[in-house]
């Protein structure tokens, strides 16, 4: 389903007057990278032909669901796109490398996706590659994919539930994950300033803010917590045992 409207992402279209975060300062060569794809922005929001001559006629795009795409498919998708199904606000986080005629840059930005009654929203984080022909700086790849963020809604839980949760559990030896509760929350960190709450999903069922999986933790016949059911989001299971 996110296919078509991504190819408005490649292209950069931007509906809206949020503007970007300003950047850190860049050197000569890094800030012309970002003049470029500021340019480039700009005009694929114009609509007028003028996006066309940043970028290569070969550029590779991988999109957030794996598929390549062309220039062309890009650009005649564009035109028949209506402006407010789609808009990308708030670029930041911008990383630029240069090496020599390559230009490697990482950035964040924000998607809103108008469904009906429904602005959905995805954060996205896109790596653009150029080269530099005849002077000018040209788009000759492009991959993004959406960052894991949650918006999911707690529910109502019985916290007085959570000290059976309290623990060490494993994933694999060297995949390990600390449980506790801290002023009538949950938590989980799994070291290197992993630490985060546990949101009641459901019966024994949580979830944290930066990832779209959840956690079903599993009691024996006793009613003592063992271990839990990790749930991806694409369908498969990991069981983490509880080892103290």
């Amino acid at each position: 389903m996110r296919y078509f409207t991504c190819l408005l992402v490649a292209l950069c279209i931007s509906g809206s007057t949020t503007r970007a975060q300003n950047p850190p300062k860049f050197s000569p060569a890094q800030q012309e990278v970002l003049d470029t794809f500021r340019a480039m922005v700009q005009a694929g929001e114009r609509r007028d032909g003028s996006w066309d001559r940043y970028v290569a006629d070969d550029c590779i795009f991988s999109d957030d669901d794996g598929n390549l795409t062309t220039k062309a498919k890009i650009i005649n998708h564009a035109e028949s796109w209506p402006r407010e199904y789609d808009r990308v606000v708030n670029y930041r986080d911008y990383v630029i490398r240069v090496y020599g005629s390559t230009a490697v840059m990482n950035v964040r930005f924000t998607v809103h996706e108008q469904f009906t009654d429904s602005d959905i929203v995805t954060e996205m984080r896109e790596t653009e590659t150029f080269a530099k022909k005849d002077g000018s700086w040209l788009l000759v790849a492009r991959q993004w994919g959406p960052l894991p963020v949650n918006f999911r809604r707690a529910v109502a839980a019985d916290g007085s539930l959570y000290k059976d949760y309290v623990g060490e559990y494993q994933w694999r030896p060297l995949d390990r994950e600390t449980v506790s509760v801290k002023d009538g929350k949950l938590w989980t960190d799994f070291g290197e300033g992993l630490n985060e709450e546990y949101f009641p999903l459901g019966s024994e069922t949580f979830f944290v803010k930066s990832d779209l999986g959840s956690v079903t933790f599993v009691r024996d016949a006793q009613g003592h917590v063992i271990g839990y059911t990790y749930h991806r989001d694409d369908g498969q299971e990991i069981h983490a045992k509880k080892i103290k």
